[in-house]
């Protein structure tokens, strides 16, 4: 009976139109919708508006969209992103989507992907999917561009942005297909393999078919432990690569789960600097007079206590997930962002533990290449799970 009741509701959100946004309005009323518009069913659409100019995808006529999710609390929440449909007619069953999870980018609303102006590398992904004759929705995640604190590598939150959209898009466009294929990098990665283990659950009423996991975050507990054990050894700064730029953003991630008090752990100079995470993306959380200026000693105290940001990160590390659904795994071997040998510990340990995962590797390929460099390999996985 549950379960008709949740299908019963995700139809019905579906036949209705969405709100298209007031043309006049300004746009960054878009991100914050009136508190009595935001509570709903999951998936459904609070508003939408048609873009024009630079932030189209090339090939497809793309939309801003505000949708429904829920948060840990199980709280209705407001969540941004966009929708990328082919121009021209779509097939019997509509068109095949990929729900797309960005990489990191911050945690500052102005972080989010959608409020870009269209010239991120994003852009370029999402170009050669609908060139494919694929529709792309991209989420922001939750708390990113609206109203609440991002669950920066929270991997039940990133999951739900995930297919919430994809459940959303058909609403916005009704040319889109019920089934979807969970895609994303870095950040967006670490969502998708999230997505293939809790989505099939949570969206019932659309039908999930895989997920593509570009080098996918992982293993952050570890690297946490490695700089802070680099911050009181002689040997300083060996191993802990710029996780320094990321560990702000782990922290506010994790204090959207639990009570975590960053003056246990971190240095006076550090703590100064936290605020800037509030404000600043990746970007400028990477300069010198910033976070990208500190080694693991500037960063953590010899006797700090780590215990509370290492129970949410081990909490939300992947290996442990179980897959209702195929997923393949792309890692470039020059990564040093998302490094060969973490990826290959992680599919070790999902492998290990019984699980079914395609996992190809790509000579001379960074972080940023892998997208590219892959594309063809998972355009061919992906077309075989829709049966093209």
């Amino acid at each position: 009976m549950a379960t008709v009741l949740v299908l019963a509701a995700s139809a019905c959100a579906q036949d209705s139109d969405p709100v298209e946004f007031a043309a006049a309005a300004p746009l960054s009323e878009f991100y914050t919708p009136r508190a009595e518009s935001i509570p709903g069913q999951r998936g459904s659409v609070i508003h939408t508006k048609r873009l024009t100019g630079a932030p189209v995808v090339p090939g497809a006529r793309t939309y801003l969209t505000l949708y429904r999710s829920v948060d840990l609390r199980g709280k209705s929440v407001a969540v941004s992103g966009t929708l990328s449909v082919p121009e021209g007619t779509a097939p019997a069953g509509g068109w095949p989507l990929i729900s797309w999870a960005p990489g990191s980018t911050g945690v500052a609303d102005v972080c989010a992907a959608s409020r870009s102006d269209g010239s991120t590398p994003s852009k370029d992904d999402q170009a050669r999917w609908v060139a494919k004759g694929y529709a792309v929705a991209r989420t922001d995640y939750l708390g990113l561009g609206t109203p609440g604190d991002h669950g920066y590598m929270i991997g039940a939150t990133e999951q739900r942005a995930m297919a919430d959209i994809a459940t959303a898009a058909r609403q916005i466009d009704k040319s889109v297909g019920a089934r979807w294929v969970a895609v994303g990098h870095s950040q967006g990665g670490h969502a998708a393999l999230f997505a293939a283990a809790d989505a099939a659950g949570w969206t019932p009423g659309s039908p999930l078919l895989g997920a593509i996991a570009l080098a996918p975050s992982s293993h952050l507990g570890e690297q946490v432990r490695l700089a802070k054990w680099a911050a009181s050894n002689p040997l300083g700064n060996i191993g802990t690569g710029d996780l320094s730029v990321y560990l702000p953003l782990l922290v506010r991630g994790a204090q959207t789960v639990t009570d975590v008090d960053p003056g246990r752990f971190l240095t006076a100079r550090a703590t100064s600097l936290l605020p800037t995470v509030d404000s600043d993306c990746t970007g400028g959380l990477r300069d010198k007079s910033k976070w990208g200026g500190l080694s693991p000693k500037d960063v953590f105290t010899s006797d700090g206590d780590l215990s509370a940001l290492l129970r949410v990160l081990d909490d939300n590390h992947p290996g442990a997930l179980r897959f209702t659904t195929p997923v393949l795994v792309l890692q470039g071997r020059s990564d040093l962002t998302v490094p060969l040998k973490s990826t290959d510990a992680l599919v070790a340990e999902l492998q290990a533990s019984g699980q079914s995962v395609d996992y190809r590797k790509y000579d001379d390929i960074d972080h940023s290449e892998i997208v590219s460099a892959s594309f063809a390999d998972a355009l061919g996985w992906a077309d075989t799970r829709f049966g093209r």
